[in-house]
């Protein structure tokens, strides 16, 4: 199974730097691709900063929107990048999405072991139980987040019969394999929904094997 690092980053470039050399000095043979997310203007300075550690730069089609809504709608940068290059790339059957601001300060593939092929991993992986619903910003009653996440379970529900629990994570180091996100650009509503727990849950309504690894992220 071919693991490469999918670098994440929009912002400090010196500290995207500093980062991308800890990466590649613990994992030396591993391929480095860059998704910026950034400010278009500052993609060039981006690009000549850190192309020595990136076997290729992206600059996200979506990178022209606002702050707010690629905060919002992060994953769909990730989907982007596969759409228009990563699926075109060799070399890799499952991207570890490692944000500009995530320190690496060991070997990533070791993080990991037995991953299989085409094993999807989110970290704080767990069912999304009332506990949670009640209390969690992206969900509890009375919040401004609620009406996209009961959007988002009537959508599932009409679109997939989905009528079980939805999962839910903390997006702080994610795993995608090829199998995924060719499930996912055949999703309609893209937008709908918030990346912590439509993206677990897709994952599950299109059976795609999930990794199990406790990275004391709860």
């Amino acid at each position: 199974m071919k693991l490469a690092v999918l670098f994440w980053f929009y912002k400090e470039p010196e500290v995207c730097l500093n980062h991308l050399k800890l990466i590649k000095k613990h994992n030396p043979h591993i391929k480095i691709f860059g998704l910026y997310g950034g400010d278009q203007k500052q993609a060039k300075l981006y690009r000549t900063k850190l192309n020595k550690y990136l076997d290729k730069f992206y600059l996200s089609s979506l990178s022209g929107q606002a702050r707010s809504w690629k905060w919002i709608n992060g994953d769909l940068l990730i989907l982007d990048w596969y759409q228009n290059q990563g699926r075109q790339l060799s070399g890799w059957d499952s991207v570890v999405v490692i944000q500009w601001d995530v320190l690496v300060l060991g070997n990533i593939k070791k993080q990991f072991p037995k991953l299989q092929k085409n094993e999807l991993f989110i970290s704080g992986l767990r069912l999304l139980d009332k506990n949670i619903e009640q209390q969690w910003h992206w969900t509890k009653a009375r919040g401004k987040e609620r009406r996209h996440y009961l959007s988002f379970s009537k959508y599932i529900l009409e679109k997939y019969n989905y009528r079980q629990k939805l999962l839910c994570s903390l997006f702080i180091v994610q795993i995608f394999p090829r199998l995924f996100f060719g499930q996912w650009l055949l999703i309609e509503n893209k937008e709908l929904g918030m990346l912590v727990y439509k993206i677990p849950t897709y994952a599950k309504i299109f059976k795609v094997p999930i990794y199990k690894r406790n990275l004391g992220v709860w």
